[in-house]
């Protein structure tokens, strides 16, 4: 939020209906009438500013404004408001000159015989009836009518709420508007009185300025109220303009409450308490220190007063309006910023020994560790043996509540208090068992600021996570590298992992090798990918590694050899780690490394389509991440897993793994893996026939409005597309253009499929034959280049869509059946491919014949058994086969000859005879 555009704004704009209201009472005093306007509000409702707008209104319409302030110092002075305004009353003769009218009208005020004490009532009434005929005098020196302005009247001396009685109950006519603002909570009752019995009477109108809503307060923000950040300021302000520019402009620290004490805002909550006198403003301070609700018996512990001094100090808070009752029978303050306020303008000492007299109290009255906390925290460097305890309790309990934030405040208070006192405290209750939860849970919620600034306290512990080169502090080192590296700060993540391969003592050489390769893994875990030559150098670094940690390289070298098309390389350097990881599986649950050797397996695996062994290893993964409650690998698990699913067929685990993987990856703020997971449920949902209901819109020059930010997720939004019958959105999204949505080329393993979906997408929209030729061109040297089976069938479904695209359908059809058997069985790309051809064949209008020739022999013998009408059993008996093999011969019978039943199948022989 702009701090300049909240002090800069005009409050009253926001206020019009209350604006209107009280340009009622000016036009009718333009036209020559009296009316009297209460305007009330609470501290910071904006009455001031609203009188500044109305003013100006005012002036505009030919009026004459006078403006008269009450203050606290003033109450001893008679007419103080009358005063103010009136001697600011110019006449026309020129600058500096002063109406005579309202100059004899000061005078009258001054020579009030009821100053002494003395008058009888009759002499006051004579005086008080002088003065509304003077003041109707001064009415001719504003013939365009007069707008009297008195703000703050709940400061206002006796003498001016006798005269605004006087005002209120029997108007001056002659052009007179009389706006009284005051805060009703701290009127005094002469003034209530005398306003309420004017709008009862119906001299006075009353305007109350209630809390502003939402859309006046994006309106003040100028920011959109639907944004976050409004509705959070909305909701904290509780609607008051003044706590709403001071949150907007504050940058507030728990651990340094002097910054928010700070500037002009601040200084206008704090004036209300510079007139309090002691032991008011003790109570006051001791109430802040306390927190959110007190009640008389704490105040007087913390503040070091007796009872009925305690309560004769709140009662005073309470008429000025300062705290207020609470619905737990205890106090509260008006508004938790004037707490704030009161707080950070205490002396540091005080409120330090403060808090250590508010930690005894409340331990004594049996306060939760939650209640505890914030006073240990603040009680300085001088720790009780039980504190530390308290703050590792506050943290438990605040993480089940949900509350990671809060946790983490705790915890870090601990390890400070354990750092600047640790003999005092010990350390035995902040072990990882504590801490690992919290560092979980933050990044559960995507907190990443949290997180980082936890590490930091971390491993400036080192009684907490071992010392420099201990496995136990490398073991801690890997696991906040990867979470820092997960939340998109894979900087600080290598950094931390650089620090402790710099450090003295060096790591032992197991640890060495396991912190040089999480150096690389970090980068993955981030969304990138190490160089090639580092991940071979790995390997040879790692070759006299433990066997965990040489698989962990072999990972990292088989990845970067499929992402840049070395699949040779890619099948042995995976094959050899899964064997490896395989043969380390004892049964138990994997740790945090092997977890993530693992995923990084299951998805270089995922990209040479080995989905069995890829399903595998990551539900293996996932099982031990769901146990610990790794926040930081759920999303790529999870997004590996539905990938992997989908690919396979299994369109039902696909679509669960998906949502689910979505709804962690939203709360943790990775938006990356939010895409993925909406691009498979599309893509899922399409293949089983349920496309979009509307494709993505794109713009006039062809991309989506929110392109994805991965190619995989393009290719599988485009299959979506493709499968809603929009292949002009599909084009727009894959084709390689400089506008702001262009998706970039696929990596290596996944070229040929784009080039594929490309040239459907150019058949389907009706491209050039000879564009749709060159992408399947492109395709076949794509899948040359890597070898891969699922890569190949891409190939050659860009063939047929080519050949479809100049009318070659039987060709179309041939190259369709070929790209089947090269496809997992029932995977989406098979189905698609199953489609096609039966669609090409329809369209060549081939005769059963010619479709039988496209059988293999073994194909043959199936169909033959099935036409007579037996079952897979039987057929699987009589060629001494299984039955699944036989299943899987008749569904590529079906797809060859275009049919989708055994019955349709034996009316096709008996045509070809």
């Amino acid at each position: 939020m702009s701090v300049a555009a909240v002090e800069t704004a005009e409050p009253g704009t926001v206020r019009t209906e209350e604006l209107d209201r009280l340009l009622r009472a000016v036009d009718a005093a333009a036209a020559g009438g009296g009316r009297a306007v209460e305007l009330a509000g609470d501290p910071g409702a904006g009455k001031t500013r609203l009188l500044a707008a109305l003013a100006h209104r005012a002036r505009r319409k030919g009026l004459t404004v006078l403006r008269g302030h009450c203050t606290e110092a003033g109450r001893t002075v008679r007419f103080h408001p009358f005063t103010q305004a009136l001697t600011a009353w110019p006449a026309q003769d020129g600058p500096g000159a002063r109406l005579p009218q309202a100059a004899a009208l000061v005078r009258a005020l001054a020579e009030d015989p009821s100053a002494g004490g003395t008058a009888d009532f009759t002499q006051r009434c004579l005086h008080y009836t002088e003065l509304r005929h003077r003041i109707g005098a001064c009415l001719s020196g504003a013939p365009g009518g007069l707008l009297l302005m008195l703000d703050d009247c709940h400061w206002a001396d006796p003498a001016s709420v006798a005269l605004l009685d006087m005002l209120v109950r029997w108007p001056v006519d002659g052009g007179l508007a009389l706006v009284v603002a005051h805060r009703p909570r701290q009127s005094p009752v002469e003034l209530s009185a005398v306003l309420r019995h004017g709008a009862e009477q119906g001299t006075a109108d009353v305007v109350e300025l209630p809390a502003l809503s939402l859309e006046q307060t994006g309106r003040l923000l100028g920011a959109p109220v639907t944004a976050p950040a409004t509705v959070r300021l909305h909701e904290e302000s509780r609607g008051v303009p003044l706590h709403l520019a001071m949150l907007a402009s504050a940058d507030r620290a728990d651990d340094a409450p002097e910054v928010f004490a700070r500037g002009g805002f601040a200084a206008r909550l704090l004036a209300e308490t510079t007139h309090l006198e002691e032991p008011v403003r003790t109570a006051a301070d001791a109430a802040a220190v306390l927190g959110d609700a007190f009640d008389v018996d704490s105040v007087a512990a913390v503040a070091g007063l007796d009872r009925d001094r305690a309560c004769a100090a709140l009662g005073e808070l309470r008429r000025r309006d300062l705290v207020r009752p609470a619905a737990t029978g205890r106090l509260t303050f008006r508004h938790p910023l004037l707490r704030e306020c009161l707080y950070a303008a205490t002396d540091a000492c005080w409120r330090t020994g403060a808090h250590r007299r508010a930690r005894r109290w409340y331990a004594e009255a049996g306060a939760s560790a939650t209640e505890l906390a914030p006073h240990v925290a603040r009680s300085g460097s001088v720790p009780e043996p039980s504190d530390l305890r308290v703050l590792a309790s506050a943290a438990r309990a605040e993480l089940h509540r949900g509350r990671p934030a809060d946790a983490a405040r705790w915890l870090t208070a601990a390890i400070r208090l354990h750092r600047t006192a640790p003999r005092a405290t010990g350390g035995a209750l902040l072990g990882a068992e504590l801490w690992r939860p919290v560092v979980q849970a933050l990044t559960a919620s995507g907190d990443a600021d949290g997180v980082r600034l936890l590490v930091r306290e971390l491993l400036a512990a080192p009684a907490l996570t071992g010392r420099a080169g201990t496995r136990d502090r490398v073991s801690a080192v890997v696991l906040l590298s990867a979470v820092l590296a997960s939340l998109g700060l894979d900087e600080e993540a290598r950094s931390l992992i650089g620090a402790e391969l710099d450090s003295t003592p060096a790591p032992a050489s197991g640890a060495l090798a396991l912190l040089h390769v999480q150096q690389r893994v970090v980068k993955v875990l981030a969304g990138r990918v190490p160089a090639r030559a580092d991940a071979e150098a790995l390997v040879r670094q790692t070759a006299e590694a433990d066997a965990m940690t040489a698989a962990g390289a072999l990972v990292l070298r088989g990845m970067c050899a499929v992402l840049t098309g070395d699949t040779r390389t890619a099948e042995m350097a995976l094959y050899s780690a899964g064997q490896t990881l395989d043969d380390l599986d004892d049964g138990q649950p994997a740790d945090e490394q092997e977890s993530v050797y693992l995923l990084m397996l299951s998805w270089a695996e995922a990209l040479m389509g080995w989905y069995g062994p890829a399903c595998g290893h990551g539900e293996r993964a996932l099982s031990a991440v769901r146990e610990r409650g790794d926040a930081h690998l759920l999303p790529p698990l999870l997004d590996t897993l539905a990938y992997v699913h989908h690919q396979a067929g299994h369109l039902a685990d696909a679509l669960s793994t998906a949502q689910e993987g979505r709804a962690v990856a939203e709360a943790a703020g990775r938006t990356d893996h939010v895409d993925l997971s909406d691009a498979i449920t599309a893509a899922a949902w399409a293949q089983l026939g349920q496309p979009p209901a509307a494709p993505p819109a794109h713009p006039a020059g062809g991309g989506p409005a929110t392109a994805p930010r991965t190619p995989l997720s393009a290719l599988l939004i485009a299959e979506s597309l493709l499968a809603a019958g929009d292949g002009a959105a599909a084009l727009a999204l894959l084709l390689p253009r400089r506008e702001a949505w262009r998706v970039s080329e696929p990596v290596a393993v996944l070229a040929a499929r784009g080039y594929e979906l490309l040239a459907a997408a150019g058949a389907q929209s009706g491209v050039d034959a000879a564009d749709v030729q060159e992408w399947a061109d492109r395709a076949a040297e794509a899948a040359s280049a890597v070898g891969l089976p699922e890569q190949q069938g891409h190939a050659l479904l860009a063939s047929g869509h080519a050949a479809a695209a100049r009318g070659m359908r039987e060709e179309a059809a041939r190259c369709y059946r070929g790209a089947l058997e090269l496809f997992v069985v029932n995977s989406p790309s098979g189905a698609r491919a199953k489609e096609l051809a039966r669609a090409a064949h329809r369209a060549a209008g081939g005769r059963p014949e010619q479709a039988l020739t496209e059988l293999t022999l073994r194909e043959r013998e199936v169909a033959a058994l099935a036409g007579e009408g037996r079952k897979s059993r039987e057929i699987a008996e009589k060629l001494r086969v299984s039955p699944r093999t036989v299943d899987a011969h008749l569904t590529r019978i079906y797809s060859k000859l275009g049919v989708n039943s055994r019955a349709e199948l034996a009316r096709l022989l008996a045509l070809a005879g």
